[in-house]
């Protein structure tokens, strides 16, 4: 449990990292710059992802996390070390190249040793996710003002080597499946792949922008960080609970509720500048924005069964695909209509996702057997 969901943070964390860092970095990114460093993290990301489901189910799965943390280690310090704007360029395009491996693997790590009361213990390890968040909010601008921004690469360098080498052990089912592209054709699939689009296409916006936001509203960089932990500070709870929650209202039920008050919430962002206020609908955002995480990730297995790796990887290309097309559309709105205008076509985006959630099946485990998922 406890490897599998630390090498889920590291491919988070390392990634969240830009989005403070690149703030103090000496050569001063631009806006346009730190959403075009980030779709470029997000293209190596989704170029892996089918292929790393598919490897993880018939390979081992801690094989696949212990060399993609390395690589993460190296991309890591290669950005630690950034002259300018074209290195980190190159860095963050081989830090989403080796990232992309974690999440369907571990997603099979986990799929492998908790088959009983498995939406719980996806709760546990789902944890990674809101805790990435709120240490990088809280340790990053803290390290790059008393030491050193690059610091802030290195730590997560060193983190990962360690995990890469505790991950190593890890097993899965080796199911024997090969490569199946008409996986993508399944119903199921698609509404849980563009319904995720959506919501990540938001996640990721608010995600890159909302500590810039912060600041440029006259909140201090420290208080600013304290904000952007916030939005997450509260998922550390709800995502622990979200099993017992997913446990008697359903996946599916769970999921579509925590989209419509996190749509909700995100329009508050386009009327509130008071730091306070801010903190308050950050920490109500943060319980239902990481309900919705394990649920994702429980409707994978749900679809996928055995081959929940796959399903996963699939899923996970076009929600991480959102991580290109998000900050590039979103850096464009913000220098066209401003902030708040942004907020208000995020939340949007949010609503419309609900549809397509609301669209699939949870009854097709019943008759799916032997990892077949059936074609709709």
């Amino acid at each position: 449990m406890f490897v599998g969901s630390a090498s889920f943070f590291l491919s988070y964390y390392v990634r969240l990292s830009w989005t403070i860092l690149s703030v103090y970095m000496p050569f001063k990114p631009t806006v346009a710059q730190e959403g075009f460093a980030f779709a470029i993290f997000f293209v190596g990301y989704v170029i892996v992802q089918i292929p790393s489901g598919f490897i993880s189910d018939r390979y081992s799965g801690g094989i696949v996390i212990s060399l993609s943390l390395i690589g993460l280690a190296v991309s890591a310090i290669m950005s630690a070390l950034s002259p300018d704007i074209e290195w980190e360029y190159v860095s963050s395009l081989i830090m989403g190249l080796t990232a992309g491996w974690v999440y369907p693997a571990s997603i099979n790590v986990m799929n492998h040793y908790y088959r009983e009361n498995r939406s719980v213990y996806i709760g546990y390890y789902s944890i990674a996710w809101p805790l990435a968040i709120v240490l990088s909010g809280f340790m990053l601008p803290y390290l790059a003002l008393k030491i050193g921004w690059q610091w802030g690469y290195y730590s997560s360098a060193i983190a990962s080597i360690v995990i890469a080498i505790m991950a190593f052990s890890l097993k899965t089912e080796h199911s024997g499946y090969s490569i199946d592209p008409s996986l993508i054709k399944n119903r199921d699939v698609l509404l849980l792949s563009f319904g995720g689009f959506l919501f990540f296409i938001s996640y990721w916006s608010l995600t890159l922008y909302a500590y810039k936001y912060f600041v440029s509203i006259g909140i201090s960089p420290v208080i600013s960080g304290f904000v952007f932990s916030s939005m997450a500070i509260t998922g550390l709870f709800s995502t622990s609970l979200s099993g017992y929650i997913i446990s008697r209202i359903g996946t599916k039920n769970a999921v579509v509720i925590s989209l419509v008050a996190y749509g909700i919430i995100i329009l508050a962002f386009s009327f509130i500048r008071n730091a306070v206020l801010l903190i308050v609908i950050s920490l109500v955002m943060g319980f239902f924005r990481f309900i919705i995480t394990p649920g994702n990730s429980g409707l994978s297995i749900e679809i996928g069964r055995e081959r929940a790796g796959s399903v996963s990887g699939i899923a996970n290309m076009f929600w991480q695909s959102s991580g290109i097309v998000g900050p590039i559309v979103s850096s464009a709105l913000i220098l066209d209509v401003g902030f708040r205008n942004l907020w208000i076509v995020l939340a949007i985006m949010v609503f419309l996702s609900t549809f397509l959630y609301r669209g699939i099946a949870t009854s097709f485990h019943t008759t799916a057997h032997h990892g077949d998922i059936p074609q709709k």
